[in-house]
């Protein structure tokens, strides 16, 4: 008789917990996303121009992307996209400017470097010192640096949450789509061949272990049809932190992301609402 294969994270094989966390084997219009993206982001830049690959930082791919409206001083919504740490860039999501910039704000599209290039460590300070470098150069661009929201999908969730705890400067609140904030199921994970992730960095990077918010308001949203382990992970972080807790029935990993492309939606106002829209 075949022995069953053994758990590797709760009840989880590592077959199990590969599927969980594997979004586009569990997507089949995942394709169809993963061309939109960018797609619809080329025509977004071709309509607003924006000011393109501004370097916050020394690497590569330590620059950002601005997009801003016509009136003076306004709001920033910062936006930090996915991709599981290793894909995926920050033209993809550009597509999301267009909303914001027609509702009074101002556009930050973040990228960051990836893995394996960096380590996981090097990786979030790399965003955070973004983040910080838009606050402090507010002015000189003609930002409100005192209204400044974050946002970001899937890893970009994780990286959402990193970004209200710990340094950095003061936000009105973060929205945090499809995020991870307990590590140890994705070191564990198909996911770490290129995380590189020991016990000690994924607890010490997952949001589920440290303090909760210093300040502004978090949200925490999560696609009705995404995977178990995607649930489980908002509960607990809900739980710990005692934010905002969002289900949004019909939407899987890859659709939730446009409800910051849709001002009608409720999460998009939620955000206008922080940034004083």
């Amino acid at each position: 008789m075949t022995q069953p294969a053994p758990p590797v994270f709760g009840a989880y094989d590592q077959a199990q917990l590969d599927f969980q966390y594997n979004n586009s084997a569990r997507t089949p219009d995942v394709a169809t996303y993963l061309a939109r993206y960018p797609q619809a982001s080329a025509r977004v830049r071709a309509e607003l121009g924006g000011t393109l690959d501004i370097a916050y930082g020394p690497g590569p791919r330590d620059t950002l992307d601005l997009f801003r409206p016509r009136q003076a001083k306004p709001p920033v919504l910062i936006f930090i996209h996915g991709g599981y740490w290793q894909r995926l860039d920050k033209f993809h999501f550009s597509y999301l400017a267009r909303p914001w910039v027609r509702a009074g704000a101002a556009f930050v599209a973040l990228g960051y470097p990836i893995c394996p290039a960096v380590t996981m460590t090097q990786l979030v300070a790399s965003v955070r010192a973004g983040i910080a470098w838009v606050a402090a150069q507010a002015d000189h661009l003609g930002l409100d640096g005192r209204r400044i929201a974050v946002s970001g999908h899937s890893a970009g969730g994780h990286l959402t949450a990193m970004a209200v705890t710990g340094p950095g400067p003061d936000l009105v609140g973060g929205l945090a789509l499809s995020g991870l904030y307990d590590l140890e199921p994705i070191r564990l994970s198909y996911l770490n061949a290129a995380l590189r992730m020991d016990a000690a960095e994924a607890k010490a990077l997952s949001p589920i272990h440290l303090a909760r918010p210093r300040g502004g308001k978090v949200i925490l949203a999560l696609g009705g049809g995404e995977s178990e382990e995607y649930h489980r992970q908002q509960d607990t972080l809900a739980g710990i932190w005692d934010v905002e807790d969002r289900r949004v029935a019909g939407l899987h990993h890859f659709s939730i992301v446009d409800c910051l492309a849709d001002p009608a939606n409720p999460l998009f106002r939620t955000v206008a609402e922080l940034l004083a829209l």
